[in-house]
């Protein structure tokens, strides 16, 4: 059974309280905050009826051990942790901390500001929270004060100088003998480039930078960064980052995503973006954030006028291969910003020393270094540093309750679950890993999971805690998180876990993430079910399903097809019926019917022309005039075209009688149709009197054509394009000018096109003409460059391109994969070349039948995140027939899930090593058993 912990109760309690405080005592507007970062609430000024629009953002405490340290002042003392205090200085309204005492129902405040806040003998801020101050009446006028003052004042510069920051503030891992201990920094090759970077930035020449650092946990990362903004480099006269007055942002991270972007834009020169973890802004938020995000950071290292700037942060190689590798080509590329921002700004850090470094460890005069490297057996110094060792063996011999919770985040995190982890939510999780009896056993003991915890967030007698607590929840040791991905890489999560996930108040972009990873190791259905609860379903379940189609999973494709319909999306329906149709497949038509039922317009358009074709006129209007009810003309121009060549007349009619918003465009089609059927003299007619109606289009196209096919008919050429022009009425509006101007330069009547421009702009000199064009229609520039060419003047086209060129700045597409960052000098490429030997020895060894040597270098490569190897291996097994011994090695990798190309390959070598094709369709359970249909 779940049990509410005692301290979640207090702050329910304490909520409600300061709610009824401020609501009742103030009348003022309370709203809880869902997800900040130690602001637990925003207060809203209210004069009577009258809304002011200004805020109080509060941090509620509650409890008496919130009252344990009294001030000789009067009130009680408060220390929160620096960051707490750097963010809450930092927040765009002013903050206050309230303490609620539940046994009197008082709520006592203070304003979290620079002269309030007191920095005590050690590294340490605290904070005193008068007994006079109370949250009733009393409190209105001062706190409607700040407020007014926070509206007006003018923000300092994002971030705190380099220099307020100990290693712990910026997530530095400490030492085995404590968070705030560092040992001696012993530097490696990729200091040297870092240091590079830095000093760019730093010294005269200004120049931004980005780095960031991909390696594995407790590697050095973020000390390397660390270090890096407090050393000066080699040139004369040089000076660190720290010296020189920057700053960091954010001083606290995770920084909600939302804000983070929010603030972003106003980052100024001399700024260092702390982005340690950078998979917490850049794969972890909803897609529109953390597109938004790198988006932002790509112009922030590249505008000049907003430097220098650094950029720097870390990442896990896994996340790295995430956030940098290429979907296929018929899954949407979701990460494309942030793989512009990656490639070229990276450096490797190597898991271990090099010789020479351990030996310089060994040397040293600080007695922790030299001791942690004589003490490693391979040149893993900054793990033993770390505590590694420690929190291994805490690990191993943890009750049967912590390692439920243990695996419980961990397998939550490699299937992509956020940092926090609720208490309600993480022992619901750990529930599932318990087995019967251990479940039998704890509901005779309903403390178990905090007995459990409790055992978790103590530090060892050489380390950290495996687990640590905070504000937001639990967060895994971030050593324990890596060794859980690497370790646990073939496990899957039993089938409470996911039950948890679908039934928890999880964010939905997480459950859609954690389908995502489920649908990459064929658990198709429990994939499914996540998408069916996190919302959009429609849109993810057609992923699938296109997915499936691609496999030959037909059946599976119809189903998830159709499964996506109900939510509200056919155009899987519409995908596998073209798919089918194409191919001569059976089924086709009643998928076409099933999405025209649905009213998909392009399943409507097919539907309309197959009756329309088979004599059913009645009944393909019918169906056209449902396609035009949800917007489109297609099906009633299909149905024109063909009903054309009997009755020109009843084909024109049937378009005029569209709506006017569809009508033009639909009798422009029907122009183009004639004209490709050679039926030139009722296309020129039809679009001589759309073009006299005010709506020349049609017309416009004709001549272009005329002139385009000047070879190979003699009515064609420019002088029918000319023609065609002269009957054309005067353009009306400056679009249409230009767009004629265009035809009639094509057609080599380049005084009609100049004519056209001396109207449009006013001006004799074309120069003149030009200019005023552009800068009064900005949006026509490149059909005037066109013309430009086809009127032979390149000096002016070439003036034009230099004036846009000066007005517009560069997009950044997130879909164009062109014009990715060149790779800063110096920077290499962390690449998979190891993990790839290894699975290509692999498979050399399998082929000559040496299949235990080659099962050693496949799991070698497998736990550098390369599955290859064992599929590889797995085939041969096949042709052995040796099957039990492929099923384990495709299982495995299966359940690594790594590359999304791979599920074809390795069901394949799955099914056959079963010799069941069903799991081709219907994937697996939780349990790796093939699924029944669903």
């Amino acid at each position: 059974m779940m049990r509410r912990r005692t301290s979640a109760q207090i702050g329910s309690r304490g909520v409600t309280q300061c709610r009824y405080a401020v609501e009742s005592g103030m009348r003022w507007i309370f709203r809880e905050q869902g997800e900040d970062y130690g602001v637990d609430a925003h207060v809203e000024v209210v004069d009577g009826e009258l809304v002011r629009g200004r805020l109080v953002a509060l941090q509620i405490k509650t409890g008496q051990s919130q009252f344990g340290e009294p001030a000789v002042e009067g009130g009680w003392w408060l220390r929160p942790s620096r960051k707490h205090f750097l963010y809450w200085l930092g927040y765009s309204i002013p903050v206050a901390i309230v303490l609620v005492d539940l046994d009197s129902g008082c709520c006592y405040w203070q304003l979290v500001t620079e002269s309030t806040v007191e920095r005590t003998s050690g590294p340490g801020w605290k904070i005193r929270v008068p007994a006079d101050q109370v949250l009733d009446a009393s409190a209105v006028e001062p706190l409607r004060s700040a407020a007014e003052a926070g509206g007006r004042r003018v923000r300092r510069p994002l971030g705190t100088l380099i220099t307020e920051y100990l290693a712990v503030d910026l997530e530095v891992h400490g030492t085995v003998l404590g968070a705030n201990a560092l040992s001696e920094y012993v530097i490696r090759d990729h200091d040297h480039e870092l240091t590079k970077l830095v000093m760019d930035a730093v010294g005269p020449a200004a120049v931004s930078g980005c780095a960031i650092l991909v390696g594995e946990s407790c590697t050095g990362k973020t000390r390397a960064l660390y270090e890096a903004l407090h050393r000066c480099g080699t040139d004369p006269g040089a000076t660190s980052a720290a010296a020189a007055g920057w700053r960091v942002w954010p001083g606290v991270n995770p920084l909600p995503a939302r804000r983070f972007l929010d603030e972003l834009v106003e980052i100024e020169p001399r700024t260092v973006v702390w982005l340690n973890e950078a998979q917490r802004y850049l794969r972890d938020p909803a897609i529109e954030i953390r597109t938004g995000i790198a988006t932002a950071l790509l112009e922030l290292l590249t505008d000049d006028s907003r430097g220098p700037v650094l950029i720097l942060g870390t990442l896990w190689p896994e996340h790295w291969r995430e956030l940098t590798r290429k979907p296929p080509e018929e899954q949407a590329d979701n990460l494309s910003a942030a793989r512009r921002l990656l490639i070229g700004h990276y450096l490797q850090v190597p898991t271990a020393f090099t010789n020479a470094e351990v030996a310089a460890a060994k040397s040293s005069e600080d007695r922790l270094l030299a001791v942690a490297a004589r003490q490693v057996t391979g040149t893993a110094v900054t793990q033993q540093l770390a505590g590694a060792p420690d929190l291994l063996r805490r690990y191993e011999t943890a009750s049967a309750s912590a390692q439920a919770v243990l695996h419980a985040a961990m397998d939550a995190r490699r299937f992509g679950y956020r940092e926090w982890f609720p208490e309600t939510f993480l022992a619901a999780l750990a529930y599932s890993y318990l087995s019967d009896a251990e479940r039998r056993n704890i509901e005779e003991d309903p403390s178990w999971l905090e007995s459990a915890i409790a055992d978790l967030v103590v530090r060892g007698p050489a380390s950290g805690p495996l687990l640590h607590h905070d504000v937001l929840g639990y967060r895994l040791d971030d050593f324990m998180d890596h060794h859980g991905r690497v370790h646990r890489r073939f496990e899957f999560p039993p089938e409470r876990f996911w039950m948890a996930v679908a039934e928890s108040q999880v964010d939905s972009d997480v459950q859609v993430r954690m389908a995502d990873a489920a649908a990459d190791r064929l658990r198709l259905r429990i994939a499914v079910r996540l998408y069916q609860v996190a919302g959009n379903a429609g849109e993810h379940l057609g992923k699938l399903s296109t997915v499936h189609v691609f496999r030959g999973a037909y059946d599976a494709a119809e189903r998830l097809a159709c499964l996506a319909a109900e939510a509200g999306t056919t155009e899987a329906l519409w995908f596998l019926a073209t798919y089918k149709w194409s191919r001569g497949r059976p089924g086709a038509e009643s998928l076409f019917q099933q999405a025209a039922d649905l009213g998909d317009v392009r399943a409507l358009d097919w539907l309309a022309d197959r009756l329309e074709e088979s004599g059913h006129k009645a009944a393909a209007e019918a169906v056209a005039c449902r396609a035009v009810d949800r917007g489109s003309w297609t099906a009633m121009v299909t149905i024109a075209e063909l009903r054309d060549f009997d009755d020109p007349d009843g084909a024109e009619q049937l378009l005029y009688d569209l709506p006017e918003e569809m009508r033009w465009d639909a009798l422009a089609a029907l122009v183009s149709s004639r004209d490709s059927l050679d039926d030139y003299d009722g296309a020129e007619r039809l679009a001589l009197t759309l073009a006299n109606r005010g709506h020349p289009d049609a017309l416009l196209e004709l001549a272009d054509d005329r002139r385009d096919r000047s070879g190979d008919r003699s009515r064609f050429g420019n002088e029918a394009a000319r023609r065609l022009l002269a009957r054309m009425p005067d353009p009306e509006t400056p679009e249409y000018a230009l767009r004629a101007a265009l035809s009639y330069a094509r057609a080599r009547s380049d005084d009609e096109a100049r004519a056209l421009l001396k109207k449009v702009s006013g001006t004799q000199r074309l120069d003149n003409q030009v200019a005023a064009i552009a800068d009064t229609w900005p949006q026509h520039t490149e059909q005037l460059l066109e013309i430009l060419r086809a009127l032979d003047e390149p000096l002016v086209a070439d003036r034009l391109t230099d004036h846009i060129q000066q007005q517009e700045k560069p997009e950044l597409s997130d879909s164009d994969n062109e014009g990715e960052p060149s790779r800063s000098p110096g920077i290499d490429e962390p690449d998979d070349e190891v993990a790839d030997a290894y699975a290509i020895l692999a498979r050399f060894h399998a082929l000559h039948g040496e299949f235990e040597h080659a099962e050693s270098l496949a799991m070698a490569a497998s736990r550098l995140g390369n599955p290859m190897g064992l599929i590889d291996l797995g085939q041969q097994l096949l042709q052995r027939r040796e099957f039990a011994d492929a099923e384990r090695l495709a299982l495995c990798a299966t359940n690594m899930g790594e590359g999304p190309n791979l599920g074809r390959d390795v069901g394949r070598v799955l099914a056959e090593a079963r010799r069941d094709n069903r799991l081709l369709e219907w994937g697996l359970d939780a349990d790796g058993t093939t699924s029944e249909t669903w």
